[in-house]
C-alpha cells in the first residue's frame, strides 16, 4: 500500500503517447492527441465530425512506434452501420497499405447493451492473451442506449455499466477508449417563458464516468472562402489538464486539419 507517489503517476502520464488527430492544435490542447488509459466522449449534432474523428483515429493509432505513434490494433463497436471500409480508406497514409490498415480494425456491429457488455468481455479477453488493441471506439453509445432502453433509470444503470467495464479496461491495459454521444434539445424553466438548449443526449448523470469530453459542431459564422470548406469547432467542455477551450478545424478527405491562419 502507498508504494506509488504521486511523481510516479505524473511521469507515468508524461511517458504516454496519445493519438494524434492530426489537427495540430487539438492535439497541442490535449497534451499530444486522445489519452492512453482513459475515456474521451465524443459528442455534437450529425454532421459534426464525430465518425470521421473516430475513422482517423482508427487510423492514426496503427503509426509505428519508430514514427512517434502506438503500432496498435482496433476494436470498433459500431451500433448504427456508421463504420465505411471505404472512408478509413481515405485515411490512409501513402506509407500503409489499405489491407493491413483494414486487417487491424477488429470490427463489430452490436444492436443492443447485452452485445455492448459481451464484445468487451471479448475484448478483455483478446488483451489478456496479448492482443496489441490500443483503441476502443464505440460509435454511438448514445444511439444504442436510446434506441433499446426505455427507461431512464435502466438507461443510467446500462451506461454506467458499460462506462465501469470500459475503465477497467482502459486502466488495466492502457488503451484508450473513445465514444460518441449525439445531442438534444432540452427545456429551460424559466419565468417569462420556455427557453430551449443543446445538451448531450446521455444527460448529465455519466459525466463523471468520463475522463474527457470533446463537443464537436458547425462553425455557421465561418468558412474558408478561398476553398469553399465549412469550418467547425471542437470544444474540450471536460479535460483532466486543459481548461475549457475551442479548437477550430475543418474536416478534408484525409480527415479532420487544423483552419490554416491567415499571414
Amino acid at each position: 500500500m502507498f508504494k506509488t507517489s504521486a511523481l510516479d503517476l505524473w511521469k507515468e502520464e508524461c511517458d504516454r503517447v496519445g493519438i494524434a488527430t492530426f489537427c495540430k492544435d487539438l492535439d497541442y490542447a490535449l497534451g499530444s492527441g486522445i489519452p492512453q488509459g482513459m475515456i474521451t466522449e465524443l459528442c455534437g449534432p450529425p454532421g459534426s465530425g464525430k465518425t470521421q474523428l473516430c475513422l482517423q483515429l482508427s487510423v492514426n493509432v496503427q503509426i509505428p512506434q519508430a514514427l512517434g505513434g502506438l503500432e496498435g490494433r482496433v476494436a470498433y463497436l459500431d451500433t448504427n452501420y456508421g463504420f465505411s471500409p471505404q472512408r478509413v480508406q481515405g485515411e490512409v497514409f501513402s506509407s500503409f497499405t489499405q489491407d493491413t490498415i483494414l486487417n487491424n480494425i477488429l470490427y463489430t456491429h452490436v444492436t443492443n447493451y447485452t452485445h455492448v457488455l459481451e464484445a468487451i468481455a471479448v475484448l478483455q479477453n483478446k488483451l489478456y492473451d496479448g492482443e496489441k488493441i490500443r483503441l476502443i471506439v464505440i460509435d454511438s453509445l448514445s444511439f444504442v442506449i436510446r434506441n433499446t432502453i426505455t427507461r431512464t433509470l435502466e438507461r443510467m444503470k446500462c451506461l454506467h455499466e458499460i462506462l465501469t467495464q470500459l475503465h477497467k479496461l482502459a486502466h488495466r491495459f492502457g488503451c484508450a477508449v473513445v465514444t460518441t454521444n449525439d445531442v438534444t434539445t432540452q427545456l429551460i424553466s424559466e419565468t417569462d417563458g420556455a427557453e430551449s438548449q443543446i445538451v448531450p443526449a446521455l444527460g448529465g448523470s455519466h459525466s463523471h464516468k468520463i475522463n474527457q469530453r470533446i463537443v464537436l459542431g458547425k462553425d455557421d459564422g465561418a468558412s474558408d472562402n478561398e476553398q469553399q470548406q465549412d469550418k467547425y469547432v471542437a470544444l474540450i467542455e471536460k479535460c483532466h489538464f486543459t481548461p475549457k477551450i475551442s479548437i477550430a478545424f475543418r474536416i478534408e478527405n484525409g480527415g479532420i486539419r487544423s483552419v490554416k491562419r491567415k499571414q
